[in-house]
């Protein structure tokens, strides 16, 4: 069965690096295989999305984090080529500066890489979530823009404020 079929419980940790940059890790398998994205993944039965968001990190940046905050969760749906697809991502920010751990090869991730976020072509859904960080100031207009030419529809919901669609 595709794992997709249903809503998706999914976290993923915005892990400041060194040089003013973020972790991204290039996704080999999703909805946005290919793509440069924040590490994360799906949340396993009974799992806290908090442990989700850390375990993660580990296993696709070699990153131990010992403290993050929760800033929104999102809901992102479209489709792939199995279908159609509606991802809840809890958004964890991690404490600190990060450098990457030498030596280390991802968990289902083609490439690891810590950039500035002017210096990457990072995935459409990353501008909302990295600006809602505090790390980037894209406007709701660039961030409409690119989702729809990725045919994505986001919802942000932040923590103690209110829903938003970003792509009706």
């Amino acid at each position: 069965m595709n794992r997709f079929a249903r809503a998706l419980p999914a976290a993923l940790m915005v892990i400041p690096a060194p040089g003013e940059a973020v972790t991204f890790v290039r996704q080999l398998k999703g909805p946005y295989a290919g793509s440069w994205l924040l590490p994360g993944g799906g949340i396993e039965p009974g799992e806290p999305a908090e442990a989700a968001a850390v375990r993660e990190a580990k296993e696709e940046t070699g990153i131990t984090v010992e403290s993050c905050s929760l800033f929104s969760v999102y809901e992102f749906t479209g489709a792939w080529e199995q279908g159609r697809y509606h991802l809840l991502m809890f958004a964890f920010l991690a404490d600190g500066c990060h450098p990457l751990p030498p030596g280390h090869r991802g968990h289902n991730v083609g490439e690891i890489r810590q950039a500035r976020v002017d210096d990457i072509s990072m995935h459409s859904t990353d501008l909302r979530i990295l600006t809602d960080a505090g790390l980037a100031s894209y406007d709701d207009e660039t961030v409409a823009r690119a989702l729809a030419g990725d045919g994505i529809t986001m919802y942000a919901h932040r923590v103690g404020g209110t829903a938003r669609c970003l792509n009706p």
